[in-house]
């Protein structure tokens, strides 16, 4: 029995359960799914292979609250500093 792939549903779940707020879920001219998230000054881009359900990109980016971005839908805002564990990440203020 092999195990299910994954679908930007299930990314969009899981990000939503972390207590992200999903901003956009876009296809690549590749014909990828790219999922972009964000929780308060943190913004995630995770990249999907949909045939496969690999998960070829999973990153994020901290802003301070003087730079916080103000992207166009489906675009990862630039600058920050890169967060070094995305998963490992704590809801403390």
């Amino acid at each position: 029995m092999g195990v299910d792939r994954i679908t930007p549903d299930m990314v969009s779940v899981a990000l939503e359960g972390q207590g992200y707020t999903v901003e956009s879920v876009t296809r690549t001219l590749l014909g990828r799914v790219r999922i972009i998230a964000s929780l308060g000054p943190i913004w995630r881009e995770i990249v999907l292979d949909a045939s496969s359900g690999q998960i070829l990109r999973d990153y994020a980016i901290e802003f301070t609250p003087s730079d916080m971005p103000d992207p166009d839908p489906g675009d990862m805002p630039r600058g920050g500093d890169l967060v070094e564990n995305p998963n490992e990440l704590s809801l403390q203020n």
